[in-house]
């Protein structure tokens, strides 16, 4: 039985509106004519020369955008900025940035700083909750409330781009008194990452955009039922566009392919944020397999939680016709922007697997 198959509809609840915590009226949400998109995930490796060459190969092979992770890596706005000045044409992308590491005027700053390098329409802010062991064991700072904390962050920024002078007062965020002294070179389209369905609806109704990680093309479609029931909230007509991340080998050796997969996969699975999702999502058994696993210290039993079908339905590995399919499969899921994310070891290996799933 394929993960669509067991794939249990999710139910879905609005979030409580908190008292005094104002409603978007700061600036129309636009709606979005979506289409499919190319787009490639930076960094790839850590060297910061090696991934502007990465950039500027992406965009010389016919990607449409760049999104760019962070985490224990290259600061993702020092990058985005770099991106920007080595390119003149892709679209730069934050997929995500936690908001609980910076504070919204940082985070507004960083983005309108960024904007003026790009220029106009050439760099979208995605913000999310991140996870525990990020937030709270990397930074020391307690995750609390994450997704009211990510829905207060994008009403302060979308309030410090459109007005002069903003005091902002919600349960998770405060701001007094802010004056964004750098203006953005346009509008900065926020993006919110989402899995769960609570904060599925949280982006369809306040986000321009959504991006998901570690998701099964089997659970793309109910995921963006999900998030139309946020977006109708807010009377938004037309689709939001989503982003995911797919893990990607193009490789004529499948069974090893497989097997760097099943380690790469595995601990992150394991946590609990993305473990309840893959239960969520109709992988109860590979998800409580790989938990068990990771609990017990068993590599083995972790690795064998991670099935082939399992990969199959969540990363693109084979050869390039294959991988071609397979993009092909999410984008008919449901996927506006598959946002290839090649596993590899070398800024070779990189150019080549981004060479090989070029647009045509």
């Amino acid at each position: 039985m394929s993960g669509r198959d067991r794939f249990a509809p999710w139910s879905v609840d609005r979030p409580p509106r908190l008292h005094g915590v104002p409603a978007i009226h700061f600036v129309n949400v636009k709606e979005f004519v979506v289409t499919v998109r190319s787009a490639f995930s930076l960094p790839l490796v850590s060297s910061v020369d090696e991934n502007l060459e990465l950039a500027r190969l992406g965009e010389e092979l016919g990607y449409d955008d760049v999104w760019l992770a962070d985490t224990a890596t290259i600061d993702v706005f020092v990058l985005a900025a770099l991106v920007a000045s080595a390119t003149s044409r892709v679209r730069i992308g934050t997929a995500v940035v936690p908001v609980f590491t910076r504070p919204p005027a940082l985070l507004a700053a960083a983005a309108a700083s960024v904007s003026q390098v790009a220029g106009p329409d050439r760099f979208i802010l995605g913000l999310g909750s991140s996870s525990p062991a990020i937030v709270e064991d990397w930074c020391g700072i307690p995750f609390e409330r994450p997704v009211t904390r990510v829905r207060e962050t994008v009403e302060a920024l979308r309030a410090m781009f459109a007005e002069p002078k903003v005091s902002y007062s919600g349960t998770t965020t405060r701001v007094k008194n802010f004056r964004l002294g750098v203006p953005p070179a346009g509008e900065v389209p926020l993006w919110i990452g989402a899995q769960r369905p609570v904060m599925a609806g949280v982006a369809g109704e306040f986000a321009d955009g959504v991006a998901c990680n570690f998701i099964p093309a089997s659970a793309v479609p109910t995921f963006k039922e999900t998030v139309a029931v946020g977006a109708a909230r807010a009377t938004k007509t037309a689709p939001l566009p989503l982003v995911v991340r797919l893990q990607t080998i193009v490789t004529d050796d499948r069974a090893s392919a497989l097997e760097t997969l099943r380690a790469m996969m595995g601990p992150y699975l394991a946590t609990p944020t993305y473990n309840s999702f893959l239960a969520s999502c109709g992988y109860e058994a590979e998800a409580a397999k790989i938990k068990a696993g990771w609990d017990n210290r068993d590599r083995a039993g972790l690795a064998a939680g991670v099935t082939d079908e399992l990969i199959s339905d969540l990363a693109i590995v084979g050869d390039e016709v294959e991988c071609r399919e397979k993009v092909a499969r999410f984008v008919e899921s449901g996927v506006d922007i598959p946002m290839i994310h090649p596993v590899v070891r070398s800024k070779a290996e990189a150019a080549a697997m981004l060479e090989a799933l070029r647009p045509r």
